[in-house]
C-alpha cells in the first residue's frame, strides 16, 4: 500500500492516522489537483466581488437597484463556484486516498476515471448521511422552541445522539468509493461501525487537534498570498483530513467481524 509501505490495515495505529494525513500532503497527484480546484474558486469568488466593491467606493453615481442587482448576482456566483469546487474536491479528495491506501498512488488521471464511476454513488451517500445528521439539529430546535428549558436538554440529548449516529456513518463514502451503492454504504457503514464507535469518535477528535494546530499555523502563513496561498492551505488541510479518515476506514474495515455465537447442537 503506498501510503502505509505494506503494512496490514489491521495494524494500523492512531500515529499512522496522523501521518498518513502529513504523508498525503507532499504528495503531488493529491495536491496540484486540489489545490487547481481552490485556485479556480479563489479567482471566482475575486472576480465577482472585487469589482462590486470598487463600484462601491468609487463610482457613488449607481442607482441602489444596481447595486442590489450585483451584489446579488455576485453572492450567488460565488456560492455556486464554492458548491461546485468544494464537491469536487470531496470527490478527488476521498477517491485519491481510497486507491492509494489499497495499491500504488493513483496518478490524477485514474484518480479522475474513478470519480467519474463512482460519483453518484459518494454524493448519494454524502447527501444520505448530511440529511440524518440535520435532522437531528431540526428535531432539536424544534424541542428547544416548543419545550424551553426541557428542550434545551433534549437538544443536547439530540447532539449527542448525531455524534454517535456520525461516527456509525461516517465511512459510508469510504464504501461508495469501493463500489457500494449509496444506500448499501449507508448501511453498510451502520453494520461495521457497531464495535468502533469510540474509536472513531477517539482517533477524530486526536486527529482533529493536531491537524488543527498545524492548520492553523500553516493558514496564517500562506493566507497572505492571494488566491494561491488559500488554495494551497485548502490543500494542505484536505491531505490531513482524508489522509486520517482513510486510515480509520481502512483500519475499522480489516479488523475482523466478532465472530458468531455456536449453534445449539441438536437434541436427540
Amino acid at each position: 500500500m503506498a501510503l502505509y509501505g505494506g503494512r496490514p490495515a489491521r495494524d494500523l495505529t492512531l500515529t499512522d492516522a496522523i501521518m498518513t494525513g502529513f504523508r498525503m500532503a507532499i504528495q503531488p497527484n493529491f495536491v496540484i489537483p486540489i489545490l487547481v480546484i481552490g485556485a479556480v474558486v479563489n479567482v471566482i469568488v475575486y472576480a465577482a466581488f472585487v469589482p462590486l466593491l470598487v463600484g462601491l467606493v468609487i463610482d457613488t453615481d449607481s442607482s441602489t437597484d444596481v447595486i442590489g442587482g450585483a451584489m446579488v448576482t455576485g453572492i450567488v456566483g460565488a456560492l455556486v463556484a464554492g458548491l461546485i469546487g468544494g464537491v469536487l474536491l470531496n470527490l478527488y479528495g476521498q477517491v485519491w486516498a481510497a486507491m492509494a491506501s489499497v495499491g500504488t498512488a493513483p496518478t490524477i488521471q485514474e484518480a479522475f476515471a474513478r470519480v467519474a464511476q463512482r460519483w453518484v454513488a459518494i454524493l448519494g451517500a454524502g447527501i444520505i448521511v448530511a440529511a440524518v445528521g440535520l435532522g437531528f439539529f431540526i428535531v432539536g430546535g424544534v424541542l428547544v422552541a416548543a419545550l424551553g428549558g426541557v428542550g434545551f436538554i433534549l437538544f443536547l440529548v439530540a447532539i449527542v445522539a448525531s455524534i454517535y449516529v456520525g461516527a456509525r456513518l461516517s465511512l459510508s463514502g469510504w464504501l461508495a468509493v469501493d463500489g457500494a451503492a449509496a444506500m448499501d454504504a449507508v448501511r453498510a457503514s451502520w453494520e461495521i461501525t457497531a464495535s468502533k464507535v469510540l474509536m472513531i469518535i477517539g482517533w477524530g477528535i486526536a486527529a482533529g487537534i493536531v491537524f488543527g494546530i498545524v492548520g492553523a499555523v500553516i493558514g496564517a502563513i500562506l493566507g497572505i498570498i492571494p488566491v494561491i496561498g488559500t488554495a494551497l492551505a485548502t490543500a494542505i488541510g484536505s491531505a490531513f483530513g482524508y489522509g486520517s479518515g482513510v486510515t480509520i476506514y481502512r483500519k475499522v474495515t480489516a479488523d475482523p467481524a466478532p465472530a458468531a455465537a455456536p449453534a445449539a447442537a441438536p437434541v436427540a
